[in-house]
């Protein structure tokens, strides 16, 4: 029966076993999706949450920090302390107190989550007044003065009964000295904080009332003092020991059959205080119940509507042919980059890609044969440099043997040096084009080298335009071969009195390269257009002129020139223009 079906039907039955197939395998892969979405999506939330919270109490503590700073600047507190000298010594205990009354409301007004202040002093301490003092507990017979003189830094102390005040609040202390210790020792400052203020800071972060939260020290008690026997539960997790010590986190907890995920981060300004988020995993997947109808939903009506397309899609099918015919024609009209896309994987799709694959193949032809091109050039180029190293290294060793004959070692460190130098930036780790600077910096070092050759021979000035970019990219080596003929040739008939001149300008469009001599130059028996064909290998002219212009060619093409001009023994030039922004595909 499936044989005397038209070719459209048979495309049509097919067409709908595939969606359907397609719309249920969509459906239930969106579902697994959407459960990993919404529990990531759950767990980065809770994450921000907890970091929101830290970074809160983190910024109140350092809150409270600063209003005690602030109070200690205070000229009634400096006084109090007998850091003030202006005032008089006679001046007693109760007159300090009644001062200090002031600056304890001031202080509580820029900070109101700061319960109760107390500073301990050997002279007496000061309070404010309208708290009660329980004189009955020193400063100095106190925990708080433990830890503070074994820490010896200003510390926050974990929850604890405030045993100094008569309304024994239960307050977690900012402890620190009053006046630092080179100046008068055992003064201390204590700024109680009350728990239920930073238990109600931290509710006020939490949007999801489910979940709770541990503020824990470094040993994994409870900072809060909340009475809740989850930290001592806790303390038997590993991964709850190993928290303690971490910067921030989470993992996975198990409790009376409830599962939880925990995150934990550090308090920022308090390093050994751990602040922990509790949250039940089933409220992380609570919304999953509303994607499951909504998913059920989407596979209903994609089906219906499905039916209701299925002729006209069915006509569609047929495109894809159209398509590649029309792609043929343009190869046709050689045009080569062209490709075939299909969102489908029929046998109209696969001819599409051999079609692809057809024509990359092609271009692939075309760029072995645009990169051979392109490694001739390059060859070529490394061959012509081969020829600048031999000879100059030569005539340096043979100088730096007869200098340690003679015991000139000053001289033969230096040149060491030079030549070391020389051969880093010539290398230039096998790159073929470097910075302006280093090719400067290494036509320097030949010729520190060659003065100390030629001692007396020649002096050189290297002139750089200010507004020349030194780290323009430019081919190695390009200069020394110009000062080499400079020595070699130009200075060939004298011992003395040589100059050599390098300039260096440019333009919005070129670099310009001169180097200049006062040598013997060129004259009709010797004119430069010749010297510029000269082979590399010509002893005439050292390297010869002939092997940068070929190197420039090569490097540049015919954007980049080199000329000569010459008036004998008066100033003979050589000049290289270079493109600063060239564009083919050597530079």
């Amino acid at each position: 029966m499936l044989y005397r079906l038209s070719f459209r039907r048979r495309i049509w039955i097919a067409f709908m076993l595939i969606v359907i197939f397609a719309v249920t395998t969509a459906g239930a892969l969106s579902y697994m999706i959407a459960e990993e979405v919404v529990k990531d999506n759950a767990y980065q939330l809770s994450q921000e949450t907890i970091h929101k919270t830290s970074k809160v109490l983190d910024e109140k503590l350092n809150h409270v920090t600063q209003a005690v700073y602030s109070m200690m600047v205070n000229t009634a507190y400096r006084r109090a302390l007998g850091m003030d000298s202006s005032y008089s010594e006679t001046e007693n205990y109760y007159t300090h107190l009644s001062g200090l009354q002031s600056t304890f409301v001031q202080t509580k007004l820029y900070e109101p989550i700061i319960d109760s202040i107390l500073i301990a002093t050997r002279e007496g301490d000061y309070y404010q007044t309208s708290q009660q003092r329980n004189f009955s507990h020193s400063f100095y017979d106190s925990e708080l003065y433990t830890h503070i003189k074994s820490e010896k830094r200003k510390l926050w102390v974990a929850g604890h009964e405030d045993r100094f005040f008569s309304s024994r609040e239960n307050v977690i202390s900012f402890v620190m000295e009053g006046i630092p210790s080179h100046y008068i020792e055992d003064n201390f400052v204590v700024a109680n904080v009350k728990i239920d203020s930073i238990r109600s800071l931290i509710a006020s972060e939490d949007k999801n009332r489910k979940q709770f939260h541990l503020l824990a020290s470094s040993d994994g008690s409870d900072v809060l003092l909340n009475d809740s026997i989850i930290a001592d539960t806790l303390k038997l997790e590993p991964k709850y020991r190993e928290a303690l010590t971490a910067e921030q986190g989470s993992f996975e907890y198990s409790d009376k059959g409830y599962e939880y995920l925990v995150n934990f981060t550090k308090v920022g300004g308090v390093k050994e205080w751990t602040l922990f988020s509790f949250l039940p995993k089933s409220e992380l997947m609570k919304q999953m119940d509303s994607i499951k109808l909504t998913i059920l939903g989407v596979i209903t009506g994609c089906l219906l509507v499905s039916f209701a397309f299925a002729n006209m899609l069915t006509r569609l099918l047929i495109r894809p042919l159209s398509h590649l015919q029309s792609l043929m024609k343009r190869v046709e009209m050689n045009d080569l980059n062209v490709r075939y896309e299909s969102e489908y994987n029929d046998e109209i799709t696969q001819v599409g890609y051999r079609f692809n694959r057809m024509l990359e193949e092609l271009n692939e032809m075309f760029d072995v044969v645009k990169q051979a091109e392109k490694d001739k050039r390059q060859s070529e180029m490394k061959a012509l440099q081969a020829q600048i190293d031999p000879h100059f290294l030569y005539n340096t060793l043979n100088t730096v043997y007869w200098k340690c004959q003679l015991n000139q070692l000053e001289d033969v460190q230096e040149m060491v040096l030079s030549l070391s130098q020389l051969f880093q930036l010539g290398l230039n780790r096998g790159n073929e084009m470097t910075t302006l600077e280093h090719e400067l910096l290494h036509v320097e070092q030949y010729l520190n080298i060659q003065q100390k050759c030629y001692e007396t021979l020649f002096t050189y000035n290297i002139e750089v335009d200010p507004l020349v970019d030194m780290q323009h990219p430019i081919l190695k080596i390009m200069l020394q071969p110009l000062v080499e003929n400079s020595i070699l040739h130009g200075f060939n008939d004298r011992n003395e009195g040589g100059f050599i001149r390098i300039q260096v300008k440019q333009d919005s469009t070129y670099l310009y390269f001169n180097v200049e001599d006062n040598g013997t130059g060129l004259n009709e028996k010797n004119p430069a257009d010749p010297l510029l064909r000269q082979p590399a290998s010509s002893a005439t002219s050292g390297y010869a002129l002939n092997n940068v212009r070929l190197r420039l060619q090569l490097q540049y093409g015919s954007s980049a020139d080199l000329y000569m001009e010459s008036e004998p023994h008066v100033c003979t030039r050589v000049s290289i223009i270079i493109p600063r922004y060239p564009r083919h595909e050597g530079s």
